[in-house]
């Protein structure tokens, strides 16, 4: 559940609830909280959860840095096709481990860190036994007010360079349609 908590704010994401990222995923964790307290269902439960993902990730922003040096090679097709399966794999990884069952917990740990148009939120998960310990990074882009997370680290771990990772060897032994082939597989699992 702890992996799954973290993949929403792990993405890219906007606020409106003021200059510090912080008060961005203090938030969406109250949001998230409401749902998986109140849920009946569980799977009305992951479909509310996967609105309030949908007000604040920006899956394209999270898509590019992923891919990286891979992005510029895709044409504005391929782009589109690699962001919406990617948001379906966040979406089914995230939604996958709340359970109504399960309270859950997040800590924070001292103040967001600024440096120029960069951020850094440091938080703990507990969810049961499970601990993680989570930096949450954003980035305020030119001419926008908004923050918006870029990347989640999980106990030392970048979840964009840990995609990055997978993707760039598919991508590079297989191809396009092959990596596509694989998230696909991927998120139509249970």
């Amino acid at each position: 559940m702890v992996a799954g908590i973290l993949l929403i704010i792990g993405a890219i994401a906007k606020t409106a609830y003021g200059d510090d990222p912080r008060q961005l995923i203090e938030k969406k964790y109250k949001e998230i909280e409401i749902v998986v307290t109140n849920a009946g269902d569980a799977g009305a439960m992951r479909e509310k959860i996967k609105v309030i993902m949908e007000t604040f990730i920006d899956y394209a922003e999270f898509s590019r840095l992923t891919l990286s040096k891979h992005w510029d090679k895709l044409n504005e097709k391929q782009r589109k096709e690699f962001v919406e399966e990617f948001r379906k794999l966040i979406q089914r990884t995230y939604v996958k481990r709340f359970n109504p069952d399960k309270k859950f917990e997040i800590l924070y740990h001292g103040e967001t860190e600024f440096k120029e148009d960069k951020a850094k939120v440091k938080t703990t998960i507990k969810s049961g036994k499970s601990e993680a310990d989570v930096d949450y990074l954003f980035r305020k882009p030119p001419k926008v007010s908004s923050w918006w997370a870029y990347d989640v680290i999980i106990d030392d771990v970048s979840m964009m360079k840990n995609y990055r990772k997978e993707f760039f060897s598919i991508m590079e032994k297989e191809g396009f349609n092959a990596l596509i082939a694989k998230i696909k597989k991927k998120s139509s699992k249970e």
